[in-house]
């Protein structure tokens, strides 16, 4: 019988003698005598007493598949979404520091790259992290031992023990690198820990009776967050820690409703014609979730993100009515808007900061059929500029000191011109986000209305249907 194995491209071909049974027949003493053409006088001896050369010719032969199978046989240390288990993350929750203090109120192990142990500590204390090129210092306090080493470093908390950076507490193990002197931090633990960081600070606290939409949630994130570790599987990190994914904050801000919605839910994600769907979503829709098309053009479209009207069928009101950012309005100005384009225009178009010029007005251009602005054009003293999607609100920021955007792009402009020059300018919206996917306010208001998780993820998610991942 001829074995063959595949290992990364190369073939491993072991013969053995023809131990199998013929024919699926009754495993008998008889019938094994007869298939291994036993010699005379052998009959109702053990068939398996063989002579020290074929037994070893046998062991020879089979080695080689032994060994092969016992080094594929090893669980890998991250198992993938796709499988049973539940999946690690890794959440980058640092970048490019140039320093970082690293809190514990237990016992760590610290080990540098390939396991080497580099040191461990007994009690609470602290590490301050340093960096030169590649090579990382660590001080122990209060002890006050330094430890050096180049590659990645992972800090590995003992049972009972958390990790803290900068008063927030992470579970889970935290590795450390550095790259040309700057700092990074890759929080990695399960998934499901994970989802009880985000829970609180995506969605917040929409009380007992908003318990369907915090569920909702729970599955949209834990979708969104496989999806991202299947794209990104060969890079650093799977997810950031910022709006630029999922705010994730950590135990702190942690409650029992949170916790639950993520426990009830463990291993379900929304999927859409078989695959992972793209789960995005945000505060507020104003009334109609938006196309990712036109929102985001450069990205693939999606059948169940075209964009549908936030009304629910039992009120026949629109669902996130109560949020407070529902509607609002900013007013600046021609000066002060003028100030707020000159710095943005520049970063959102590639642009030397020169050619901006002095502002004059601005423009809607067009619209999606969910109302938002998909295309406007600003006027300068040197020339006109067109800004689309969703970059639009980052060039009409409230406060660029704070980086605080323009709520959405579902929103009307009413100016006061000074000859061929806007002295001030008034923006009138709805909704507070993007407007892609699922509105987190219109989800609470449904779930105050009686509908179930399922209900809001089929409503926002056109044609997706809820699986059991794991």
């Amino acid at each position: 019988m001829t074995v063959v194995l595949h290992s990364g491209g190369r073939e491993t071909k072991a013969l053995c003698r023809k131990w199998a049974l013929k024919g699926g027949k009754p495993f008998h003493k008889g019938a094994l005598q007869e298939r291994m053409r036993l010699p005379k006088g052998a009959r109702g001896k053990n068939p398996l007493l063989r002579t020290w050369k074929q037994w070893l010719f046998i062991v020879a032969a089979l080695l080689p598949v032994l060994c092969l199978i016992a080094c594929t046989s090893v669980p890998p240390t991250r198992r993938g979404p796709t499988g049973k288990r539940e999946p690690e993350i890794r959440v980058l929750l640092l970048e490019e520091a140039d320093e970082v203090t690293i809190d514990f109120n237990g016992p760590v192990q610290v080990t540098a790259q390939g396991g080497f142990p580099l040191f461990d500590t007994e009690g609470a204390g602290s590490i301050d992290v340093s960096a030169q090129q590649s090579s990382l210092y660590f001080r122990q306090a209060p002890s006050g031992s330094v430890s050096t080493t180049d590659g990645e470093v992972v800090i590995n908390p003992g049972k009972q023990s958390m990790l803290s950076i900068r008063g927030v507490s992470y579970p889970g193990r935290i590795v450390v690198s550095a790259t040309a002197g700057r700092i990074s931090l890759v929080n990695i633990l399960p998934i499901e820990t994970y989802l009880e960081g985000v829970l609180p600070h995506e969605m917040g606290d929409p009380g007992p009776h908003g318990y369907a939409a915090l569920q909702a949630q729970a599955i949209a994130a834990r979708t969104y967050a496989l999806a991202k570790m299947r794209k990104r599987r060969y890079e650093r990190f799977d997810v950031v820690a910022t709006v630029m994914d999922q705010l994730y904050r950590g135990t702190e801000g942690a409650y029992r409703l949170a916790t639950g919605a993520a426990r009830d839910t463990r291993g379900r994600v929304l999927e859409y014609q078989d695959e992972l769907v793209r789960a995005y979503y945000s505060a507020c829709c104003g009334g109609h979730t938006s196309d990712i098309r036109r929102v985001w053009p450069e990205r693939e479209p999606a059948a169940y993100l075209t964009g549908i009207r936030d009304i629910d069928g039992i009120s026949k009101k629109t669902c996130c009515r109560e949020y407070r950012r529902f509607r609002w309005r900013h007013s600046f100005s021609g000066r002060e808007l003028g100030q707020i384009i000159r710095e943005t225009l520049p970063r959102e178009l590639g642009i030397n900061e020169d050619n901006i010029g002095a502002f004059r007005d601005v423009r809607i251009l067009e619209r999606s059929a969910s109302g938002r602005v998909t295309s406007i054009e600003i006027e300068t003293s040197k020339g006109l500029f067109r800004v689309q999607g969703d970059r639009i609100r980052w060039v009409l920021m409230i406060d660029p000191e704070n980086n605080q955007i323009l709520p959405s792009t579902m929103f009307d402009i009413s100016k006061s011109m000074e000859g061929n020059t806007a002295s001030f300018v008034s923006i009138t919206g709805g909704g507070n986000g993007h407007g892609v996917g699922m509105c987190q306010s219109g989800a609470i208001g449904m779930a105050k209305q009686g509908y179930t998780y399922q209900m809001i993820l089929s409503h926002y998610y056109t044609g997706c249907r809820v699986k059991k991942e794991y």
